[in-house]
């Protein structure tokens, strides 16, 4: 199966520098666990952002949907500039897969 994974980073209203994380995928093998997490893209090597990361079940139907909240502390992997968020899922042992990249300033 091919799995695509989508990843959004949206401000809270009311809450300054906090975000919420949604990461969905689908085309996953069923009812097998993922894990995700977070990684900064980067020229010579990505960084991995420590929270929020998470696991899961895998949809009887292939997809999942994952939803934590971020500082923005946490997401301003490049400072001074725009960071590149992108979201990994991957199973244990198993192949990655990388989503969309979300471009701010955090």
């Amino acid at each position: 199966m091919t799995g695509v994974v989508e990843l959004s980073i949206n401000p809270i209203a009311g809450y300054p520098g906090v975000y919420k994380v949604e990461v969905r995928g689908s085309g996953f093998i069923p009812n097998q666990i993922v894990f995700w997490q977070l990684r900064g893209e980067d020229p010579e090597f990505d960084d991995v952002i420590k929270a929020p990361s998470g696991s899961g079940p895998v949809n009887p139907d292939g997809t999942f949907f994952f939803t934590d909240t971020a500082i923005g502390v946490n997401l301003n992997e490049d400072f001074g500039g725009q960071d590149e968020i992108y979201a990994d899922v991957y199973y244990y042992g198993g192949a990655h897969h990388r989503s969309n990249t979300v471009r701010r300033n955090f």
